[in-house]
């Protein structure tokens, strides 16, 4: 089996209200335009940090992602 196979096999189990939370990020890898940075500062690492701090605390006063474009 190809990890192509694969992976699609787990999406086809996935209930539809948890691949609306995957359809960002798979936009995201199939888009050859999007570029994901991999060199981040420790500024951008702590800046992250604290986001997702922040997120765990608090997840109802986020945005979803699909709802800022």
């Amino acid at each position: 089996m190809t990890i192509r196979q694969e992976i699609h096999n787990y999406i086809d189990d996935i209930s539809e209200s948890k691949l609306v939370v995957l359809k960002p990020l798979l936009y995201a890898l199939a888009d050859e335009s999007i570029v994901i940075e991999r060199n981040l500062t420790d500024d951008e690492r702590s800046l992250i940090a604290r986001g997702m701090v922040e997120y765990e605390d608090n997840p109802d006063s986020f945005i979803p992602l699909e709802k800022v474009n």
